[in-house]
């Protein structure tokens, strides 16, 4: 029953290419990585990461438009991070940033998870399954980063950068998410600088399964594209 349901919904996603629904997702994502470091010296510049996460969660909303109770499911779930997120900008409530972040993550963890069915489950390479595939590698890093900073945020562990635990404040929320962002994406390619590290068990194996997850991830989608090529 399981297996027929995803086979369903790879179906509908596939139907539904022509919206650009993956290239609009992958704009979104790789302005965030782009626009806010450009951001910081814009009036504002302290609110760059939070704008541009919401950027990014009203495209997965879009993304999640095929069927109307994931549609429903989506815009429930990403309206309530957006406003949880401009609510802990407004007062600096840990609660509400703490719940944004989760809700954040699962509307993410869910759209990665979606994408990743349909990849597996098309029959035929296009330009959307090659976007699909990129957006599921950026989308990785990105949940992993919501991960660590809810991880931090919860005294579950830390992550530390010359000798000094990174931590969140409200005028520096962005350079915190971005160096935590930057430090998914660094352990997500296995490049290991070494400049920030995990202390603690949970980031430890936070850490270790990304990187497993990301060797893994690009060894079967390459796999899978040349198979799709040669059938």
């Amino acid at each position: 029953m399981l297996k027929n349901l995803l086979k369903r919904w790879a179906e509908r996603d596939q139907q539904e290419e022509a919206r650009n629904r993956h290239a609009i997702l992958l704009a979104s994502l790789m302005s965030l990585l782009i626009m806010a470091p450009l951001f910081r010296v814009v009036p504002g510049g302290e609110m760059r990461f939070s704008i541009l996460l919401c950027l990014v969660l009203t495209a997965a909303i879009y993304f999640n438009s095929t069927q109307l109770w994931i549609l429903i499911l989506a815009t429930l779930t990403g309206g309530a991070a957006i406003i949880c997120v401009a609510i802990a900008r407004a007062t600096g409530a840990m609660t509400a940033q703490i719940a944004g972040d989760a809700l954040g993550l699962g509307l993410l963890s869910f759209t990665t998870l979606f994408m990743l069915n349909t990849l597996m489950q098309t029959r035929r390479v296009s330009r959307d399954t090659v976007i699909g595939g990129i957006c599921v590698y950026m989308l990785i890093g990105l949940c992993f980063a919501l991960a660590y900073i809810l991880v931090i945020d919860l005294g579950a562990g830390a992550l530390v950068e010359a000798g000094q635990p990174i931590a969140r404040t409200l005028e520096g929320g962005s350079d915190h998410a971005l160096t935590v962002l930057y430090f998914s994406f660094v352990t997500l390619t296995t490049l290991g600088y070494g400049d920030i590290a995990p202390i603690g068990e949970m980031p430890r194996m936070l850490a270790s399964t990304e990187a497993i997850i990301g060797q893994l991830y690009i060894a079967i989608f390459i796999a899978r594209l040349i198979s799709l090529r040669r059938d």
